[in-house]
């Protein structure tokens, strides 16, 4: 559950009009964790976790906040440091969650 709460935080932070139409992002927790990859879909704003389930997420890219709804309902936000103004390919950046949990992202594909 921590997995994809971290994943699905950072995955909506980089996605906005400004990058690609689909990210690819893995997510790797500070505490060991097991990383977990999460698609992002920018056209339709709707994340899919490692599982195949599908939620939307939003993003304040002033704020660098990413926030969407774990698959037990429970609001998620993620602020993003954001090294780069348009992430590639291998790109990393590290997030906090809003109950205080880190780690760090990492792009691992991207459509157009």
């Amino acid at each position: 559950m921590k997995t994809v709460l971290t994943a699905a935080a950072f995955a909506m932070a980089v996605s906005s009009p400004a990058f690609a139409a689909t990210m690819t992002l893995e997510f790797a927790p500070d505490d060991g964790s097991p990383a977990a990859s999460w698609v992002f879909d920018d056209s339709t704003m709707t994340a899919t976790a490692p599982d195949g389930s599908t939620g939307p997420y939003t993003w304040d890219e002033e704020a660098g906040v990413l926030c969407g709804t774990d698959p037990d309902g429970n609001d998620v936000c993620a602020t993003i440091v954001m090294t780069e103004e348009a992430p590639t390919v291998g790109s990393s950046s590290t997030y906090t969650l809003n109950n205080g949990d880190t780690g760090t992202v990492t792009v691992k594909a991207m459509t157009e």
